[in-house]
């Protein structure tokens, strides 16, 4: 007999015993903040690249305000949302990019114009080398944007040898360097910009394995400890 509820409505039956509740989850999906933090960072470059090749003369207090009133903002609500996207790679990428153009902005701001401080020259050769880490673990899905990465470590190295020796020809190798960086970094953002918006891929981003997977949709591929988890892809 199926019990009643108080105002004499049959309440169904019970369930079996040791059988689970069914629960139902709602998925709320998040853009894909990957196109944000590319063309942010490629604006930002820019920036860099007309400093090292003179397009600033004596208005370093101003290119430190772009990089961190603009470039930063946008670059930090990237990192969060990709992080909330679970592609921990790209997350922290953009993490290690996002702090490095407040930091940058700053220094410009503070430092004596047309000054080289070494602290900025230690700083741009370490995070060149913690960059080319990033650009190896990058390789083994996404093989342009590790080109991009190492571009952009090249950037920093070479810009860290400028700040402690002060050889203008070194100066000018790190524009170009960054202008190079500059239209990869513009390509990833447009070209995942436009994936999103189209049905496929028209600009090749050269994904393989886990990477490549997650744009066909193939969420079986996740990884062992969340594979309970419904619909979660750790690739963006």
């Amino acid at each position: 007999m199926n019990p009643t509820t108080p105002d004499g409505a049959t309440a169904g039956p019970r369930p079996a015993p040791g059988a689970q509740p069914q629960i139902r989850v709602t998925m709320r999906p998040i853009g894909t903040a990957l196109p944000l933090g590319y063309l942010a960072f490629a604006l930002g470059m820019i920036m860099l690249s007309g400093d090292a090749l003179g397009w600033f003369k004596g208005e370093e207090i101003l290119l430190g305000l772009v990089l961190a009133a603009y470039v930063f903002p946008l670059q930090l609500v990237a990192t969060v949302m990709v992080f909330l996207g679970r592609d921990s790679a790209s997350a922290t990428i953009l993490g290690l990019f996002t702090t490095s153009w407040l930091a940058l902005g700053l220094l410009d701001v503070f430092k004596q114009p047309g000054s080289l401080p070494t602290v900025q020259g230690v700083f741009s050769l370490a995070f060149g080398v913690a960059v080319l880490g990033l650009a190896v673990v990058a390789s083994l899905a996404k093989p342009l944007f590790a080109v991009v990465l190492v571009l952009c470590s090249a950037r920093a190295v070479v810009d860290g040898v400028f700040i402690l020796t002060d050889v203008p020809a070194v100066a000018f190798a790190t524009g170009c360097i960054a202008l190079a960086t500059t239209a990869g970094a513009a390509y990833l953002g447009f070209s995942l910009l436009i994936e999103n918006a189209w049905p496929r891929a028209v600009l090749p981003t050269f994904r393989r394995k886990a990477a490549a997977g997650a744009l066909e949709g193939d969420i079986t591929a996740a990884r062992a400890g969340i594979l309970a988890e419904p619909g979660v892809r750790d690739q963006l």
